[in-house]
């Protein structure tokens, strides 16, 4: 799950009103005296503006921090894309204490994964290459796996920052560099009943997102209220978001950075001829 939040500030300028020319130089304000101010935009403003620029850039590059009750702690960076029809994610991911995740991983420690079209594909290396035939992909299929791992793909920060929106809490908390830039932090805690059924938000997410989102949290465990927040920098790019909730098996934290918006390659499905299944690997294994 991801959680975001968003903000950003309008500059008016303040133009200053001379006399008459009869009034002269007496009247004449000086041009010292002519400032430009800053309007804060309300927090709930803000945020929508946010969400909005999320949906027009799309992709980004991440960094991904999960806490998970159940799956314990995870690291993982890559390259992210919530493009409506090309949700996908290029990850690599630190196995941590898991030793199926280690048995994955490359020669740098780490397991590289694409998740695309709601499978995943990770790179076959080390022990697995002699039964996989010069395959060089291993495919997992979302519909094959219960527990496989493209359902734990991280969403951008769309529908975290449309839920924030509406938190009845909703504050700003101030100015804080993140990254070196400077960014404006926004937190609330979001009653997640109370966001599935609010309408005022589709006219930022869908409702199957808002619905997907909502499910992502019940699955995590968290089942009333999940607290939000959300670092926004420049043009209304949220750079950092924190989503945090009580589950039954203990506290779970999702943090994810987010740099480079737009700047990112399309993740892509690796060729058919270069992907098995874990089923072929298998049956090639007890032929050979």
């Amino acid at each position: 799950m991801a959680i975001t939040a968003a903000t950003g500030t309008l500059a008016l300028g303040l133009a200053a009103c001379g006399g008459s020319a009869d009034e002269g130089a007496k009247a004449k304000p000086s041009q010292s005296s002519a400032k430009s101010e800053k309007k804060e935009v309300p927090p709930a403003e803000a945020l929508r503006a946010a969400t909005k620029a999320a949906v027009e850039q799309a992709a980004a590059k991440v960094a991904v921090d999960s806490v998970d009750p159940k799956e314990g702690n995870t690291k993982a960076e890559g390259t992210l894309s919530w493009k409506k029809g090309s949700e996908g994610a290029e990850l690599s991911m630190d196995p941590g204490s898991d030793a199926d995740m280690k048995d994955m991983a490359g020669e740098d420690g780490k397991v590289h994964m694409t998740i695309t079209d709601g499978a995943v594909y990770l790179p076959i290396e080390g022990e697995m290459a002699a039964a996989a035939n010069g395959k060089k992909w291993l495919k997992f299929d979302a519909t094959a796996a219960e527990d496989n791992p493209a359902k734990d793909m991280p969403h951008g920060p769309v529908q975290a920052l449309a839920a924030l929106s509406i938190a009845g809490d909703l504050a700003k908390a101030g100015e804080e560099q993140v990254d070196g830039a400077q960014a404006t932090h926004y937190t609330g805690t979001v009653d997640i009943a109370k966001f599935a059924a609010d309408s005022s938000v589709l006219d930022l997410i869908t409702k199957d997102e808002r619905d997907a989102y909502v499910a992502e949290l019940k699955d995590t465990g968290i089942k009333n209220s999940v607290k939000i927040e959300a670092w926004v920098g420049a043009d209304d790019l949220t750079v950092k978001t924190m989503e945090s909730g009580s589950t039954a098996k203990g506290p779970a934290k999702l943090t994810i950075t987010y740099s480079d918006y737009g700047q990112t390659s399309a993740v892509t499905v690796p060729p058919a001829k270069d992907v098995t299944t874990l089923a072929e690997m298998l049956k090639s294994a007890a032929q050979g």
